[in-house]
């Protein structure tokens, strides 16, 4: 029997969990392995094709490219050729382009080194490699967005959009490149060029209905719950809350805060998740900040948050100054043993993640979490970061 009364594998709720189906987007998976068929058959004359997927957080975009991508390998092998796909998020992979096509290299052949190469030369050397030893690839780039709007650079979408004009006159090897974007509003920070590599007919994700979040929802709770712990009411309720148009239909938050509702039951020994506990979830968990985008955060993004938090609630204002947060970032600092770090570049970015409002050096906010309950589970990552490292 399990040990908790609520949970069967809470691990179920988690956003790093990849379900065996995706209820609601076959029809994304069909598309989009349709898209590379002819790949599987003809790899040497099928040429190099991009795509682009748009939508907001957590419809499944990820998820069903990624499904997709297995689709196509399971393809390649039943004719005896190897299609290796290589997905990299851009919020923990990224940074500049050197880093990127680095960790693509140790994705897709992590045999062969990567020092004292440039950027350009690492695709190259790959390429080359990829065509002598008759493997294939497609390349999945997530929160291409993100990027774009951080970095301010472009030139990554036009070197992987071209990488069949590397080597003119060989075959390019790297079947499909595939961006996803919660939005096209990167297309501003594009140059002709870019644009035009890219291309302007993205595939497009419609947030789920409130009937579609419920067979998900209803799916992950019988692997996630106990058969009494939660009922389709609950179910129901949380699919209202999630097609309400401050969540437009992520079910990640969804996830967070059947999670969270299912913790608070176990402690208040409720023996199942009731409505006012899914209410009271959600009126202290903000939409923006989920357990994907925590552990997304590095240690020093992490402090700056915890310091802003700390100076929210000390002031018990709306927005603080930057010198207040500067002062929380030290103490914590000193208190955790940790290098001062300059706050504001960590804010800036975190702003970039819609995590923080940054009006201005004095107005710099956060709205809709609960103070109280959102620094414990910050420095809890903090403490699990540094037992990892």
């Amino acid at each position: 029997m399990s040990a908790s009364p609520i949970f069967r594998d809470r691990s179920k709720l988690s956003p790093r969990y990849m379900p065996d189906e995706l209820p609601h987007r076959e029809q994304q998976i069909k598309q989009i392995v349709q898209t590379f068929a002819e790949s599987c058959s003809l790899p040497e004359k099928f040429p190099l094709t991009t795509l682009q997927v748009i939508g907001p957080a957590g419809i499944g975009k990820t998820s069903t490219v990624i499904k997709a991508a297995n689709v196509l390998e399971q393809e390649f092998e039943k004719r005896r050729l190897t299609l290796k796909t290589a997905y990299i998020n851009l919020k923990l992979q990224g940074g500049n382009k050197f880093a990127i096509y680095r960790f693509l290299l140790e994705r897709l052949a992590p045999e062969l080194p990567a020092q004292g190469l440039s950027a350009e030369e690492m695709l190259r050397y790959l390429l080359r490699h990829m065509r002598q030893n008759k493997w294939y690839a497609i390349v999945i780039l997530d929160e291409i967005d993100y990027l774009i709007k951080s970095t301010k650079d472009g030139s990554i979408i036009y070197d992987l959009t071209r990488l069949n004009e590397f080597e003119p006159g060989t075959n390019c090897n790297v079947k499909g490149v595939i961006f996803i974007a919660r939005s096209t509003e990167f297309y501003e920070k594009l140059d002709p060029a870019e644009l035009s590599t890219l291309g302007r007919v993205p595939m497009e994700f419609q947030p789920y209905s409130i009937k579609q979040v419920s067979d998900i929802l209803e799916a992950r709770c019988t692997l996630a719950f106990n058969p009494q712990a939660i009922g389709s009411d609950i179910i129901d309720d949380v699919a209202k809350i999630t097609t309400s148009r401050d969540i437009n239909g992520d079910v990640r938050y969804a996830l967070d805060l059947l999670l969270y509702a299912g913790n608070l039951a176990e402690s208040q020994g409720t023996g199942r998740v009731t409505r006012d506990q899914i209410r009271k979830v959600h009126g202290q968990v903000h939409p923006s900040i989920t357990t994907e985008d925590i552990e997304q955060l590095s240690r020093n993004h992490l402090l700056s948050l915890v310091a802003l938090v700390r100076a929210l609630r000390s002031k018990k204002k709306q927005y603080v100054e930057l010198k207040e947060v500067r002062s929380y970032v030290s103490e914590l600092s000193e208190q955790l043993k940790l290098k001062k770090i300059d706050v504001e570049d960590y804010l800036d970015d975190l702003e970039a993640r819609k995590l923080v409002e940054v009006r201005s050096l004095r107005e710099i906010g956060l709205h809709g979490a609960s103070l109280q309950e959102l620094e414990p589970v910050l420095l809890e990552q903090i403490k699990s970061g540094e037992k990892q490292s």
